[in-house]
């Protein structure tokens, strides 16, 4: 008996938390969704489109090239993206937002140039690589998020980590925690926003529109394909800002002007709307052209400069008369840089419920209230921290979370848009009108809303 007892002494037993423990952690796992694979991606996108959005009449093989120019000792990288026939097609200058290069944007960018546009990208490579010397985010390889959706396990992961780095004075791996690399994040946000770095921003396009010029001048291949007859201006989230500015934003300082470069049309990815620089609601008065603007319910940055009830100001203070809003809902700012198809966008942070947060680090502020309102959704809006699996976002209740293709829909949603803006506005095409105007919304449902002025 003496035996059996030792046997099943309870030091050799699988204690009871830690089973508990073991069970937790392969529901968790299990429980995880599984970013789809691109052909998966490409077939749920395009399941998409099919059940009502704009398709243009053509889908043209592209071709794109990547160059470095060199301006003033900076260098600054440049891609061109146009229809692999020959001829000239309107043109589309694309800038990127910071920490991106010059290939950002591509779903946009290839949609358009399939529609028949020639689409020029630019990005000074110090602006692509500014984020670089943040270094890698603790729990950035955990969660599938990165630094755009890890969920509140990783931040109390972290605050644990730092707690320990300190006591043996390290710095955990060399990895800054959220905490870090989000103040980091914050002052770089603010130096490259400001004004001074928007003039050197405006300068170096309009160098760059020239050098253009020159070269489909001489008929160097892809730039040759390029109308200067007809130029749209189109921008995501730091290069909204310079959009904005050379259409004649007022920032109350003195910037420079090109009248070469005379675009017909723009269209605002997640425009910045710094608060700190006043003026709301007179500032837009000279954006007289036909815009799309397009934002979410949730479109809050990085940065803590602009938040997601007050982008939509450059909508509403603009002069009325071609101006269009893509509102779409929950958190869209990383899925507005156009780099993923909808099912890799936000995953994580499924335990959160970001009720009464403040994330842009200025949503909190009483001077947002009249806007708030208006547009819904903030900082603290209710919905999951970043959205639901796949890019989703989820609604004040829990939402959409059974809605998992809602980040291939949103997708959808600004590649119609876009390419439907364009062709009514470049191409005076009558059907892209129609469904700007008649079909969009019904398209559309849980996904956003299509607003006109």
């Amino acid at each position: 008996m003496s035996q059996l007892v030792n046997i099943h002494k309870p030091s050799q037993r699988l204690p009871l938390v830690s089973l508990v423990l073991l069970m937790w952690l392969l529901s968790a796992c299990s429980s995880r969704p599984k970013i789809p694979t691109p052909e998966e991606q490409t077939e749920k996108l395009a399941a998409a489109m099919e059940k009502g959005g704009y398709a243009p009449a053509l889908g043209l093989p592209i071709d794109s090239g990547r160059d470095v120019w060199t301006h003033d000792g900076n260098d600054l990288e440049v891609v061109m993206t146009a229809p692999a026939a020959p001829g000239n097609y309107p043109l589309i200058i694309y800038l990127p937002s910071l920490g991106e290069d010059a290939n950002a944007g591509r779903l946009w960018r290839e949609t358009w140039a399939r529609a028949g546009y020639a689409v020029f990208s630019m990005q000074p490579l110090a602006i692509g690589q500014a984020l670089k010397e943040l270094g890698p985010e603790r729990g950035a390889g955990r969660g599938e998020g990165g630094w755009w959706g890890a969920s509140r396990d990783d931040d109390e992961q972290d605050a644990s980590t730092d707690e320990q780095a300190g006591k043996h004075g390290t710095a955990a791996g060399g990895k800054r925690s959220r905490t870090e690399r989000n103040s980091e994040l914050r002052y770089l946000g603010h130096e490259y926003f400001a004004a001074d770095a928007l003039k050197k921003r405006m300068e170096q396009l309009f160098w760059a529109y020239r050098q253009l010029k020159v070269r489909a001048g001489l008929g160097a291949p892809l730039y040759a394909a390029a109308d200067f007859s007809k130029v749209i201006l189109a921008g995501y989230d730091l290069g909204a800002q310079t959009v904005t500015a050379v259409l004649g934003e007022n920032f109350m300082v003195s910037l420079p002007n090109n009248s070469e470069l005379q675009p017909m049309a723009a269209i605002v990815l997640s425009p910045s709307i710094d608060l700190a620089e006043g003026n709301v609601r007179s500032r837009f008065q000279k954006l007289n052209l036909p815009m799309l603007v397009i934002t979410g319910s949730e479109d809050n940055d990085p940065y803590a400069i602009s938040s997601a009830s007050v982008r939509a100001a450059v909508w509403e203070f603009a002069p009325a008369g071609g101006k269009y809003l893509l509102l779409l809902t929950g958190n869209v700012h990383p899925l507005l840089g156009g780099a993923d198809s909808g099912g890799g966008v936000s995953l994580g942070g499924e335990g959160d419920s970001g009720a009464g947060r403040d994330h842009s680090g200025i949503g909190g502020s009483g001077r947002l209230s009249e806007y708030t309102n208006q547009y819904g959704g903030g900082g603290g809006g209710g919905g999951g921290r970043h959205g639901n699996n796949y890019g989703g976002a989820r609604g004040g209740k829990g939402g959409d979370r059974k809605n998992g293709d809602l980040g291939y829909k949103q997708v959808a949603a600004v590649n119609s848009a876009t390419t439907a803006f364009l062709d009514m506005v470049v191409k005076n095409d009558e059907f892209a009108k129609f469904w700007m105007d008649d079909k969009a919304n019904k398209w559309l449902d849980r996904a956003g809303s299509l607003k006109i002025r």
